[in-house]
């Protein structure tokens, strides 16, 4: 489905970036509407609509419950900011961490190690 921002006739999930030769391993849309990629070391001799794939941003969400969490259990984590005050965990079930905050909380108040949410990825 297009949004009001796309281009009539560019198939979902590109967006334009050029209309020039096409470059050895760009992707473009060939006479036919085609996506297609450039694969000869030398530049196009015809201008064609050069693309892009859209890359759209991880979502995640909260941890659900203790089976959810379980996964990530061992991975290290730090709170966002130095004015969380939790206290660190003695473990885990459903609600939350025991003794602390629940999934919702922990998900606002810290990331992994990676700069990852504290949460499950979301696919679409």
């Amino acid at each position: 489905m297009n949004d009001k921002n796309s281009i009539p006739g560019i198939p979902d999930g590109l967006e334009v970036i050029a209309f020039r030769e096409a470059k050895y391993e760009e992707t473009y849309l060939d006479d036919h509407g085609r996506v297609c990629r450039w694969t000869l070391p030398a530049e196009s001799s015809g201008h064609y609509l050069i693309v892009r794939k859209i890359e759209k941003p991880k979502r995640y969400r909260p941890f659900e419950n203790a089976e959810e969490f379980k996964p990530f259990r061992d991975r290290w984590w730090r709170y966002k900011s130095e004015k969380f005050t939790s206290r660190p965990p003695r473990g885990y079930d459903d609600c939350g961490w025991i003794g602390g905050d629940t999934w919702e909380r922990l998900f606002d108040a810290i990331v992994f190690d990676d700069g990852s949410p504290f949460g499950v990825e979301v696919n679409e």
